[in-house]
């Protein structure tokens, strides 16, 4: 029976000898096959991307004459804008110029104008309000007596005057009481 576990064992590392032998060889095998794969894709797309360069190459042959022949229409407009653009500046600074000269001019004299009625206006209101203050102080004067002008000279008149009194403050003043 011994004879038999050693037969067993030689058969056993025969059998692991040939699985790591046919195992190379698969894996020689796969080498193979994937290099012929990479050659056969590499060879494809390098022969696509010939193609598409050479297209890209044939497309760019015309375009210069293209670009040329589309853009002389556009050189023609810009060449007439152009020139209107100089005439219209031309004309365009004349009017400006005297434009602006009636602008500025009809601003002073807006402006000074609205001064000046400003002004005015404010000073007809201090007028009034001394006016008011004016009549304000007459209505408190005592009964019978007025205030009068004549002949570029104002006066107060009371039907009856008391004794006259001294004011501090100036010689050509003059108090008298009013009864």
């Amino acid at each position: 029976m011994e004879h038999l576990g050693q037969q067993k064992e030689r058969l056993s590392e025969r059998l692991k000898q040939r699985q790591e032998q046919e195992l190379g060889e698969v894996e020689q095998l796969a080498k193979a096959v994937l290099e012929t794969l990479r050659r056969d894709l590499q060879q494809r797309v390098s022969g696509e991307l010939n193609t598409t360069v050479g297209a890209i190459r044939d497309g760019l042959r015309g375009l210069p004459q293209q670009i040329s022949s589309s853009a002389q229409p556009l050189k023609t407009v810009l060449d007439q804008a152009q020139s209107e653009a100089h005439t219209l500046k031309l004309v365009s600074s004349v009017w400006l110029k005297a434009s602006l000269i009636g602008v500025c001019t009809s601003v002073g004299i807006g402006l000074g104008s609205w001064g000046v009625l400003s002004w005015m206006g404010s000073e007809v209101q201090r007028l009034n309000s001394e006016i008011r203050s004016a009549k304000a102080t007459l209505a408190q004067l005592p009964t019978g007596v007025t205030f009068v002008h004549q002949g570029g000279k104002s006066y107060i008149l009371a039907p009856t005057l008391g004794t006259p009194f001294n004011v501090k403050g100036g010689d050509k003043m003059m108090a008298v009481e009013v009864q």
